[in-house]
């Protein structure tokens, strides 16, 4: 039995007691996202800062669709590769609510052996492990595939553990290390806030069930501080460093991508860099027609305005 195996009954325990029922708009959007796919969708994880805040205003829901293959979505053609080779693909949705208010949901769309194998740390990307390593909520009418949902969650907390475990030294709070390793994260992704103040405040919000997740994977190093493995530890931090310098240029990739099937991208994505870094961009229709041809200039006034980091 590994070690993550081993813990996977707690664990599936914590990620069992992050299940809470869903607002009327977050089942509204999700109910939509089905019948958009009819047929496609075996699951979804809601997740997200609407998943952690509750139901706020024009807050825009966020939804990994897990669906049985890509061709039930794309058919056969260039989306269909470019979910296979870079998933997950990103798509929105507006809808108006039964109280008669705009609901808007991003949602990304991954295979269900893409998710399990990624989210269980089988890609080198943290942007899976680490993000399903945080609370989230699964939908599914299938008990069993419920239930390896649920369990792909639990083995993402494991690993983010083991992949931050080597740069812990001396006295470790129960926080520690997974504000460290959201931290460590957040730097390898395109986002505009700062990763410490970010990371911090997620795991603030939930200090008990971080809590309990050090007690489950850092129990060690709670009762006595570790010492410095310094080959571990540079090895570790060389992945991470790895992981930025990779990660970055995958993003933006993934961002060119998303804008064969991301309506409205343009403006969700400055909506989001301005409620993050307070940097307010007035864009031309001619870039809103085209934006992966305006992406660089686009791109160079966010940095020069100080909306990236």
């Amino acid at each position: 039995m590994t070690k993550s195996e081993a813990h996977l009954p707690a664990l599936r325990a914590l990620i069992l007691d992050d299940q809470v029922d869903l607002g009327e708009g977050a089942r509204e959007v999700a109910t939509a996202i089905c019948e958009r796919h009819a047929g496609a969708v075996r699951g979804l994880v809601f997740y997200g800062s609407a998943m952690r805040q509750g139901e706020v205003a024009d807050k825009m829901y966020d939804f990994y669709v897990i669906v049985d293959q890509y061709k039930s979505v794309y058919g056969s053609g260039l989306k269909r590769f470019g979910s296979w080779l870079l998933p997950p693909g990103v798509h929105y949705m507006q809808i108006t609510g039964a109280n008669g208010k705009r609901l808007r949901s991003k949602y990304s769309i991954v295979s269900e052996k893409a998710f399990h194998r990624r989210a269980r740390g089988g890609a080198f990307e943290s942007m899976l492990w680490a993000r399903f390593a945080q609370p989230s909520v699964v939908l599914s009418d299938d008990a069993d595939v419920r239930a390896e949902l649920l369990d792909t969650l639990a083995l993402a907390c494991a690993h983010f553990a083991d992949e931050i475990r080597p740069l812990l030294s001396g006295p470790v709070t129960p926080s520690s290390p997974w504000v460290r390793g959201l931290s460590e994260s957040y730097r390898t992704e395109l986002r505009p806030e700062r990763p410490d103040a970010r990371a911090a405040e997620i795991v603030a919000r939930f200090e008990p069930r971080y809590r309990r997740l050090s007690e489950i994977l850092f129990a060690t190093e709670l009762e006595t501080p570790p010492k410095p493995g310094r080959v571990r530890a540079f090895l570790c931090q060389m992945k991470w460093i790895l992981r930025r310098i990779v990660g970055k240029p995958m993003g933006a990739l993934r961002v060119m991508k998303a804008a064969a099937t991301f309506d409205a991208g343009l403006d969700y994505i400055l909506e989001k860099v301005e409620s993050h870094s307070g940097v307010r961009l007035q864009v031309t229709d001619e870039e809103r027609r085209r934006p992966l041809f305006h992406a660089p200039s686009l791109a160079w006034r966010l940095y020069r305005a100080g909306a990236f980091r």
